[in-house]
């Protein structure tokens, strides 16, 4: 850093978990880093954890929890595009297994509510359009915590649900007969505890922005998706529908 009377003049910054991934990303972040970031702010609080496939092998996948840890005890973060390895990335990479993801470990442990993602506007960029594009995605549950089992063979799938009080009947969900040789079973849930949050979130960002919301869900076919889209509604109406 530049010196002035036997001090740094680098820009101090407060304790943040940095998440190093995979690829490209990984080449264009080392090099913002080294030119950009390092020359003028001091990171000597940021802690920082390797998520790429080979670390998180050697490490059978420590160095993943002690990141989600890390994260919940700082409460911020900042994470390159990792990779979830196929079977042929695991062959390639020497790897011991195909490890999960590690984004649904990460909104796992720290009760991650939503996903946003928007469109960059670059100056002298014609993208077409002039308004900014909002996109918030329900990140808990759904198919990144799915159970699934390839199946050989005809027989029967019977899902059941225990309640934690066992005095109290179990209930089955769904139950099918497998008519094909060769199938896979997915299982999974839809949670609906922070959906009021995901809203207050979404509609506070529409609001801010001063774009129109939209609330897209396919509940004609996948009726469980109907208590997201009243949740959303109830949350609309009871504190956003005159401010829009």
């Amino acid at each position: 850093g530049i010196m002035a009377k036997g001090k740094s003049t680098l820009i101090p910054s407060p304790p943040i978990v940095y998440i190093s991934g995979e690829e490209m990303s990984r080449y264009t972040m080392q090099l913002i880093m080294d030119k950009w970031v390092k020359p003028f702010v001091d990171t000597t609080k940021w802690e920082y954890y390797d998520l790429s496939c080979t670390s998180r092998d050697e490490t059978e996948d420590k160095v993943l929890h002690d990141a989600v840890e890390a994260g919940a005890r700082l409460c911020a973060i900042f994470k390159e595009p990792t990779i979830t390895p196929t079977k042929e990335q695991q062959l390639a990479l020497g790897l011991k297994k195909a490890w999960g993801s590690p984004n649904g470990a990460m909104r796992r442990g720290w009760n991650g509510i939503t996903i946003s993602r928007d469109t960059i506007h670059i100056p002298g960029v014609d993208l077409g359009f002039k308004r900014p594009v909002l996109f918030d995605r329900h990140a808990v549950g759904g198919e990144y915590g799915a159970g699934w089992k390839k199946v050989r063979g005809k027989g029967r799938v019977l899902t059941t649900f225990f309640p934690e009080d066992m005095g109290k009947e179990p209930v089955i969900i769904d139950g099918r007969e497998i008519q094909t040789e060769q199938s896979c079973v997915v299982v999974y849930d839809n949670p609906l505890d922070n959906v009021e949050d995901l809203a207050h979130i979404f509609f506070d960002r529409c609001l801010l922005e001063k774009v129109v919301p939209y609330v897209v869900t396919k509940k004609t076919v996948f009726k469980w998706q109907d208590g997201f889209w009243k949740k959303m509604k109830k949350v609309f109406d009871a504190h956003f529908h005159d401010k829009f």
